[in-house]
């Protein structure tokens, strides 16, 4: 009896107990299970995906990053071939077929910096960019007769012919392009170029700008506005100073000026390029300083209250092709130009006349006609020349610099031009041979008649950084009063590029 009591309350016990603990179990949270070997071969998938796609990002922003220093290197191109026909840009230059502009749009509108051996530092911020770059030159002149002046020898001078060599790194540059966003069809930009020569005649250092203006440009219209290189006689000879034989036979300077340029196609493989501008008649390439100390002995040449007009017409014939050097040329070029302006000529002052300054005041008339053109022989050797004639034009660096005839206020006719051969040995080491003369009519007593200049030149590009240069000068410079004048420069160079 007693035992059977026992197992009926063990068994009312028990059943009491298991639904409770199936409530309890219902209540609790299942336990986390491990994942499977699926899901964790997933999760790395995932993660390597990620990874990938950020690297493709990056390589993406460095190829826009490229893309966009090709636009630069490409521009810089356009802006040496412009300067060939109509400085413009840093430099060198020539006509070609410009096609509209277009921008890439920029990935991401943080600024990125790029630097490029030779090139300098390309910034990019959106569509806007900007290139800084800068050259350090140092030239060696070796003179058998002394030159005026020693780090920019443009005419020999009649004293005694000592024997010098001299050192200058004055021609040493900083340039700057700017590149903007777009205005609708029109790209604006700015160009910056400075050089460590005061001016051509200087033989001191100073941080000069010689050119810098801004510019818009749709690819067939183009305007700019600012300091700029000469739309008259732009053709420049390869030689090592950057006088480029000024006062021997290469008129051209560079001033304040507003310039307008429209290129035309003519058929499918010609194009004329028109560029008319009015500029400042006094060049800044030129020191103007009146020494007070002197008034008897000074002069004073400035403007008439006009600006001179300047223009050119450039055509070239055939497709522009890659030649020896990364150069791209059309087979021939062949360029017309012409200036007008006056000067206001003060001579002879007296201490009187500084208010009134009317002492020999005189208008000289200034005018000159320019014929150029270059002819590519192949990929590796080409023609390069320019002739001219005109009078008045001292302040673009013909006539010897004379402008007028101090003994009776005339202008000074002149006559000259250059001429030149280059040749390229593979990519890096080119040759250049040329001659230029200049000649002056009735310049007056103790006035240059002419002046004239053989070169020859080896220029090796070592590497995107580094240019050397050597170079042979045969000079003569013919006077009213002194008669003939000649000696010999030998001109070396040592080029760093940033």
């Amino acid at each position: 009896m007693r035992s059977g009591l026992a197992l009926s309350l063990l068994v009312t016990l028990i059943s009491g107990a298991i639904p409770a603990r199936a409530a309890d179990l219902e209540a609790t949270p299942p336990v986390q299970q491990p994942a499977d070997q699926d899901q964790l071969e997933r999760l790395v998938r995932l993660e390597q995906a990620l990874q990938e796609s950020r690297q493709r990002l990056e390589r993406q922003q460095a190829d826009l990053a490229a893309e966009i220093e090709r636009q630069q290197q490409l521009a810089r191109e356009l802006a040496a071939l412009r300067h060939q026909i109509a400085p413009s840009s840093t430099p060198t230059t020539t006509a070609t077929t410009t096609p509209p502009e277009t921008t890439t749009p920029a990935a991401t509108p943080t600024a990125a910096v790029r630097y490029s051996p030779g090139r300098g530092f390309t910034i990019t911020a959106g569509e806007a960019s900007l290139q800084v770059s800068a050259e350090a030159r140092l030239l060696g002149f070796s003179n058998s007769r002394y030159m005026f002046n020693p780090g920019q020898p443009l005419v020999v001078s009649p004293k005694k012919p000592d024997i010098s060599y001299d050192f200058t790194a004055q021609q040493s540059t900083v340039t700057a392009v700017f590149r903007g966003p777009r205005w609708g069809a029109w790209t604006p930009g700015a160009f910056a170029l400075f050089t460590l020569q005061d001016n051509i005649l200087a033989e001191g250092y100073s941080f000069t700008p010689v050119a810098f203006y801004g510019e818009a440009s749709d690819g067939l219209w183009r305007i700019a506005a600012g300091q700029n290189f000469d739309i008259f006689a732009p053709r420049d000879p390869d030689n090592l100073p950057n006088g480029k034989l000024a006062t021997s036979g290469n008129p051209g300077a560079y001033r304040p000026q507003l310039r307008v340029e429209r290129r035309i196609p003519v058929g499918a493989d010609t194009e004329a390029l028109v560029q008319v501008g009015v500029s400042s008649p006094i060049t800044t390439a030129l020191p103007q300083n009146v020494d007070l100390a002197r008034l008897d002995a000074v002069e004073i040449v400035e403007d008439n209250g006009w600006p001179n007009v300047e223009g050119r017409l450039n055509l070239g014939f055939g497709q522009p092709q890659e030649r020896a050097g990364g150069r791209v040329r059309r087979p021939v070029e062949l360029g017309v130009s012409g200036v007008i302006g006056q000067l206001r000529v003060l001579d002879n002052l007296k201490a009187t006349d500084l208010l009134t300054l009317v002492a020999d005041r005189s208008v000289v008339e200034v005018w000159g006609g320019a014929f150029d053109g270059q002819i590519s022989l192949g990929r590796s050797i080409g023609l390069t020349g320019e002739a001219y004639h005109g009078q008045g034009l001292g302040q673009y660096m013909a006539g010897i610099l004379q402008s007028y005839n101090r003994s009776t206020n005339a202008p000074v006719p002149t006559t000259g031009g250059w001429g030149q051969l280059h040749a390229y040995l593979g990519e890096k080491v080119r040759l250049a041979v040329g001659f230029g003369v200049d000649q002056a009519i009735k310049p007056g007593r103790f006035g240059l008649k002419l002046n004239e200049t053989a070169f020859a030149n080896v220029i090796w590009d070592v590497s995107d950084s580094l240019q050397l240069g050597l170079e042979g000068n045969y000079r003569l410079t013919t006077y009213d009063t002194f008669g003939d004048k000649e000696g010999w420069v030998v001109i070396s160079q040592v080029l760093f590029r940033l």
